[in-house]
């Protein structure tokens, strides 16, 4: 064949913009796929270490409840509770962590717990998903009644856990 002949010859041409068209289809969808799934490996790694923050919350108030020394409320010239201090750290992919309330039907964080529910904590992520579990800790966010879930939204947190009782009961105050 001589060149001139091979640059005269257009026969192959005609199904190249086929294949072209075929390979950009295909290469989309693979870059597609592999996007979704590096979106869901992050988004797992995320909710991992959500759970390694609660259960560290429960894990350290179960402890605490366990051992005893609560403070009762009711005679404020007492002694205080078994405290303790953790650092703990919300990832974004949580919309709302609750600590002593019910998942509610609107989808917020309760306003008030109930002796039933005080030992239920769970967590709703971004996507809607929640997660409910229990403890052997019942929670409270408040001295006065000691009926207030506690509420944590996506950031870092210093919280202090102390011990105290009242006339319903011994309860973790998260503050």
């Amino acid at each position: 064949m001589t060149p001139n002949n091979f640059l005269d010859n257009d026969s192959a041409a005609e199904g190249l913009p086929m294949r072209l068209v075929v390979t950009v289809i295909l290469l989309s969808v693979i870059i597609g796929l592999s996007a979704k799934a590096a979106y869901l490996f992050i988004d797992n790694a995320n909710e991992k270490k959500l759970k390694g923050q609660i259960d560290l919350i429960d894990k350290r108030a179960s402890l605490i409840y366990i051992q005893g020394g609560a403070q009762d409320i009711d005679d404020p010239a007492g002694f205080s509770g078994t405290v303790e201090n953790i650092h703990v750290e919300i990832p974004d992919n949580a919309a709302f962590v609750v600590f002593g309330g019910m998942p509610s039907s609107d989808g917020n964080p309760p306003e008030a717990g109930n002796l039933h529910t005080d030992n239920v904590f769970y967590y709703v992520l971004n996507d809607g998903r929640v997660q409910t579990r229990s403890s052997i800790a019942r929670f409270s966010s408040n001295t006065t009644g000691l009926d207030r879930p506690f509420v944590l939204y996506p950031g870092e947190y210093d919280l202090t856990m102390e011990l105290v009782k009242n006339k319903n009961g011994t309860y973790v105050k998260i503050e």
